[in-house]
C-alpha cells in the first residue's frame, strides 16, 4: 500500500555521504512538501508527487530525517549519581578515574549485570532516545573489558536492534580502559591475540573502537590494536583529544579510521588532515557542556578546511547522561559556530556514514528507509529559534509511527 505525507515543508540534506566543507550548508527544501512511501521505504520526495492508496495530513507542519546518533554507550549497568555530584564541588574527569571511579565503576557494574538486566536497561534508554527523535543509534561495548564481557554487551546491542523499533549498531570498544583486574601490556596481548579475533569472528560487531588519552592508552598502543583489527575485517574508530593533544589523529587517519571523535584538543595540522580525508570528524558537545569546560570541539575549522563532521550524544553514566540529539544539535550552533544547516547534515546523514547506514537512512530521499520526524513548525529553522522545545509531534520508522506526542500541541 503506498502512503503519502504531506507538510508545509520537508528539510533534508542529500547526496553522498559524507558530506564535506560547504556542502555541509545545503539542504533540499520542499515547499510544500510531500513524501510517498511503500512497505517502510521512501518512493518520493518533493513538492508533488503520485497518488496513493492513503494520505496523512501533515500540512501546517515540519518533516526532517529521523535523527542518527553516532556515538553512544546504551549497554551498561548502573548509574554515577554520586561521582555527579564530586563533579559539580570542581572534581575533573581525570581526578575521578584516578581515585577509582569513572569508566571502571561501570565495568564493575557492567560485569555484574545478566544479559537479561543489561537488556531491559538499554531497552528502556534506547526508548528515551526514540521518543526524542532518534531513529538510529550507535551501542557500544567497552565496559566489560574481558572477552565474556564485551560480547555480552554486544549481543544485548543485537537483541535491541531486533526487539525495538530502532536500527541499532554494535560498535566494539575494546580499547575503552585498562582493566581494573589487569595490567595494560598484558591486555593489549589479549587484546590483540585473543579478544579482537573472537569478537571478529562473532559477526557481533563491523567495528573497533579505542580510546586515546593521557593515563589510558597511547598512540602506538593504539596502532597496535588497530592493526590487528583490521587484519581481522574490522573497521576502526577512535576516541581521542578528549583531554589533551595526543597527536594519534595522522594516525588513525594514515590507517583508514571512519572516525575520530571528541577532537576537542585537534591542532590545526591534525584538522588540515582530517579535512583531506573521508575520515569524520564527530562532534559531541553534550561532553564539554556537562563536564563545566569552556572548551568545543573545533567543528567549525574542520568544515572551513573542507571536511565533514558528524554528531553524537556520547550517551553514558560519567560525562554525558543526554538521552536527546536536540540538545547537541542546538550546541553545535549556539556553542561551536555551524550553521542550521550544516548542524542538521551532521546529525543525520553524516552520522549515518558513520555508522555504515548512509545508503539506508540519514536523509529523506527514494530507496532508503521512510525514517522522519513530524514536528510543529513549518520551517526548519524553527528547530533553532525555538531552542528549548523540539516540538515533537510524531516519529515515524520505516513508515510506521512509532511514537506519537500530545497533540495538544497542534493548537498553539
Amino acid at each position: 500500500m503506498k502512503r503519502k505525507f504531506k507538510f508545509s515543508q520537508v528539510a533534508t540534506p542529500a547526496g553522498d555521504a559524507p558530506v564535506k566543507g560547504e556542502a555541509m550548508g545545503n539542504l533540499k527544501i520542499y515547499e510544500p512538501g510531500e513524501i510517498l512511501e511503500e512497505n517502510g521505504v521512501i518512493l518520493e520526495v518533493g513538492e508533488r508527487t503520485s497518488d496513493a492508496d492513503i494520505t496523512f495530513d501533515y500540512r501546517g507542519k515540519l518533516a526532517i530525517p529521523g535523527l542518527v546518533d553516532s556515538h553512544n554507550h546504551l549497554p551498561f549497568a548502573g548509574e554515577r549519581l554520586d561521582e555527579f555530584e564530586m563533579k559539580l564541588r570542581g572534581a575533573s574527569y581525570m581526578e575521578i578515574a584516578k581515585a577509582g571511579g569513572g569508566i571502571r565503576s561501570t565495568v564493575k557494574a557492567t560485569r555484574e549485570a545478566s544479559f537479561e538486566e543489561l537488556f531491559q536497561q538499554a531497552k528502556a534508554r534506547a526508548f528515551w532516545l526514540l521518543k526524542n527523535g532518534t531513529t538510529s543509534v550507535e551501542a557500544k561495548s567497552g565496559y566489560g573489558l574481558n572477552l565474556e564481557d564485551e560480547i555480552k554487551q554486544l549481543e544485548v546491542a543485537k537483541a535491541l536492534d531486533r526487539a525495538f523499533p530502532m536500527d541499532v549498531v554494535p560498535v566494539f570498544l575494546g580499547g575503552h580502559d585498562i582493566p581494573p583486574d589487569r595490567d595494560k601490556d598484558s591486555y593489549i596481548h589479549d587484546l590483540v591475540e585473543k579478544i579482537i579475533p573472537e569478537v571478529a569472528s562473532s559477526g557481533l560487531s563491523s567495528y573497533f573502537d579505542a580510546f586515546c588519552e593521557e593515563g589510558v592508552y597511547s598512540p602506538s598502543d593504539v596502532e597496535k590494536m588497530f592493526r590487528a583489527a583490521l587484519e581481522h575485517g574490522l573497521k576502526i574508530r577512535l576516541h581521542t583529544d578528549e583531554f589533551t593533544h595526543t597527536g594519534a589523529i595522522p594516525m588513525a587517519v594514515d590507517m583508514g579510521a571512519i572516525s575520530v571523535d571528541h577532537i576537542l584538543f585537534a591542532s590545526d595540522e591534525d584538522i588540515e588532515k582530517l579535512a583531506a580525508s573521508d575520515t569524520v570528524g564527530v562532534l559531541m558537545p553534550t561532553v564539554s557542556f556537562f563536564l563545566r569546560m569552556e572548551k568545543y570541539a573545533p567543528g567549525r575549522k574542520i568544515i572551513d578546511m573542507g571536511g565533514a563532521v558528524a554528531l553524537g550524544t556520547d550517551f553514558n553514566p560519567g560525562s554525558s547522561p543526554a538521552v536527546s540529539m536536540f540538545f547537541p544539535l542546538w550546541l553545535l550552533v549556539f556553542k561551536m559556530g555551524l550553521s542550521m544547516e550544516e548542524a542538521l547534515t551532521a546529525a543525520t546523514i553524516n552520522s549515518a556514514f558513520v555508522l555504515g547506514l548512509d545508503g539506508k537512512v540519514g536523509s529523506l530521499e527514494p530507496g532508503k528507509k521512510a525514517d522522519f520526524l513530524v514536528l510543529n513548525f513549518k520551517n526548519y529553522r524553527e528547530i533553532f529559534y525555538y531552542f528549548s522545545e523540539p516540538r515533537l509531534i510524531a516519529v515515524y520508522k520505516e513508515g510506521r509511527k512509532v511514537i506519537s506526542l500530545p497533540r495538544k500541541w497542534e493548537d498553539t
